[in-house]
């Protein structure tokens, strides 16, 4: 797959272009805000319905924003064309302003099209294209192979934050780190995970008591003297059984809750979660499959809240309080599934609160509820299909991960975790050991950006002889960010190396990418009181720094003051001033430290007019 063009009308500065890429390599050039990561953004809003609907059909993608239609113009559009097997696919974005009706409309049947057939090769082939983009704001800022929880745990879905605002390489940190304990076989239990996140388990409990305290039995300073009490005893953290044990007993003894039917539901809760203790031994790897798994119990707490919660006497913090329970019950009770797992279902109990229906005797929320077991076994058995694959593949991401770092940069090698004394990671820079964030900016951002699109492109390609073959779209914003310029050459060639498949379309700033980069790949994009227009130079492969600097960025190689008494010199030996010239160069050369090209040449005509007298 690649795309073939992309056509933009008034969306922020750009009123109306349309640029034809490149199969493999694209650059933008420019000065700043000429529309480079306008551009860039809006390839990323078009690509966005494409890889949500590969994950999940009709969901939405990114919509145009209101304030990024044009100043003074009533709307703004992308479209979009992909060529996949010979075939197009065209998808277009329409946005009016508020109060403006179009008779455009937006049009996106082929994104569904193109998703579906990505999704039936997924299932027959067991790939997957990679498309992701990298925006100016991405970095490292710190390095932790740690995980934190709620936040990044299994991260193995390749579309995962792949065009997030705000790019940061956490995740590949912590992706890497997972890999390593399964090739390892140093999957944590479910009391070591509890123990790791007893934080978040703590503002969790402490938001559910919350929702109860209505100044009933407790003063506020006597309740939060209890719940901290309740908090800190660390046994909790062990096992979720002990923590909802505990915690209904608190709710008990503080009479927060005095309505038997709502206890009915937290004691069936606290079963759910002997069940699962039976079923899994708190341990991962001995959980195979759906088989086995509580649900009619989850059916028969649903069930409970149809019956009960249609009485109007029940307060409306009881039912958020039980319906927030329920929910945290099931994310502890599932602690091994990855991010995505937990957000879809956050996303379902949210979406499913009986607070927002207003009326808990909807027939349509009766309906949606007792669909939620069929919902988490959906997720449950995507969940069981990652881990799957990863046991089969043996840390085989990893391995090309780290294989694709190695020849992006020979000097680096050896990227790995240890964990004595302490957490870390770790990489050889020729052959000395350091600590990953003993590196500089650059390096810490190459490595990771290497990293991250390689293990994309092994997610995706997990059954390919070489993943690194897999083929994908690459959108990079200023592709030179924090590297020395030596790094800046051999940038493009090493990517179109490593990840020969793949489409690039980058933007930059420097002149020694530009060196690397055949004409008709590069875009110099300019600025006019007529909008944004680009063209494309008549050279541009070989050329050196100066000439680039001075022919495709229109930017003097030298500071002005330099260039102006270079210019008065040879103006003052075409007067025949030989003797003013001389003085002239021998003030340069100390002020610049030496000879340079223009000072030999002028030395050169000065010798030349005092033998031939001209």
């Amino acid at each position: 797959m690649r795309i073939e063009k992309i056509k933009i009308q008034n969306f922020r500065a750009i009123k109306d272009i349309e640029f034809n890429f490149g199969e493999n390599i694209n650059v933008f050039v420019g000065v700043n805000g000429v529309g480079k990561s306008t551009t860039l953004d809006g390839l990323a809003i078009s690509l966005s319905w494409l890889i949500n609907r590969i994950q999940r059909p009709n969901i939405s993608g990114r919509h145009i924003p209101e304030l990024s239609i044009r100043t003074n113009k009533k709307k703004s559009s992308i479209e979009i064309n992909i060529l996949d097997s010979k075939t197009d696919f065209t998808w277009k974005l329409i946005k009016t302003v508020k109060g403006y009706s179009s008779k455009e409309k937006s049009n996106l049947q082929d994104a569904s099209k193109l998703a579906s057939n990505y999704s039936d090769f997924k299932d027959k082939n067991n790939s997957l294209p990679v498309i992701v983009y990298y925006p100016v704001d991405r970095n490292v800022d710190t390095i932790s192979p740690d995980i934190k929880g709620k936040d990044t745990i299994y991260v193995l879905d390749v579309y995962e934050n792949a065009l997030g605002g705000n790019a940061n390489f956490q995740s590949f940190f912590e992706w890497f780190r997972i890999q390593d304990d399964i090739r390892n076989e140093k999957l944590q239990s479910r009391s070591k995970w509890m123990q790791q996140n007893s934080n978040w388990i703590k503002k969790r409990v402490k938001k559910l008591i919350d929702t109860l305290y209505i100044n009933r039995s407790l003063t506020k300073q006597s309740y939060n003297k209890r719940l901290i009490q309740f908090l800190n005893q660390e046994y909790f953290y062990e096992d979720p059984r002990y923590l909802f044990h505990e915690l209904i007993k608190l709710i008990e003894d503080t009479k927060f809750i005095s309505e038997k039917n709502i206890r009915h539901i937290l004691h069936d809760i606290e079963y759910f979660f002997h069940k699962m203790s039976l079923l899994s031994d708190s341990k991962l790897d001995n959980i195979k499959g759906l088989e086995g798994f509580p649900f009619h119990i989850l059916d028969k707490i649903i069930e409970t809240f149809h019956r009960y919660y249609e009485k109007e006497e029940i307060q409306t913090n009881f039912i958020l309080f039980t319906w927030e329970t329920l929910l945290f019950a099931l994310l502890l009770s599932f602690w091994w599934i990855s991010n995505k797992g937990k957000q879809e279902i956050e996303n379902l109990f949210k979406e499913l609160a009986p607070i927002k229906s207003q009326n808990l005797k909807n027939k349509e929320w009766h309906l949606n509820t007792k669909e939620i077991v069929r919902d988490l076994n959906r997720i449950l058995k995507n969940e069981f299909d990652r881990i799957k694959e990863v046991s089969i593949h043996n840390g085989k991401e990893l391995q090309y991960t780290i294989k694709a770092i190695e020849q992006f940069i020979p000097e680096y090698t050896n990227l790995r975790i240890t964990r004595i004394p302490s957490l870390q990671m770790l990489i050889d820079k020729k052959g000395v050991t350091l600590r990953l964030d003993q590196l500089s900016d650059g390096e810490k951002n190459i490595i990771a950006l290497v990293g991250d699109i390689a293990r994309r492109l092994s997610i995706a390609n997990s059954y390919a002889k070489n993943p690194l073959n897999g083929a994908g779209i690459i959108i990079i914003d200023e592709i030179d960010l924090h590297l020395h310029p030596s790094w800046q050459r051999m940038i493009i060639p090493r990517l179109t190396t490593v990840f020969p498949n793949c489409q690039f379309i980058v933007s930059t700033h420097s002149p020694q990418i530009l060196g690397h980069i055949k004409p008709e790949n590069i875009f110099l994009l300019k600025y006019s009181k007529s909008g944004i227009s680009y063209s494309k130079p008549i050279q541009s492969y070989g050329m050196n720094t100066d000439r680039l600097l001075e022919d495709l960025m229109n930017v003097d190689a030298r500071s002005k003051d330099i260039k102006e008494e270079l210019q008065k010199l040879f103006e003052t030996i075409q007067d025949n001033n030989l003797e003013i010239a001389k003085e002239k160069i021998k003030e340069l050369q100390i002020l610049m430290n030496g000879n340079i090209a223009e000072l030999v040449k002028a030395n050169v005509l000065i010798k030349r007019k005092e033998i031939i007298g001209k």
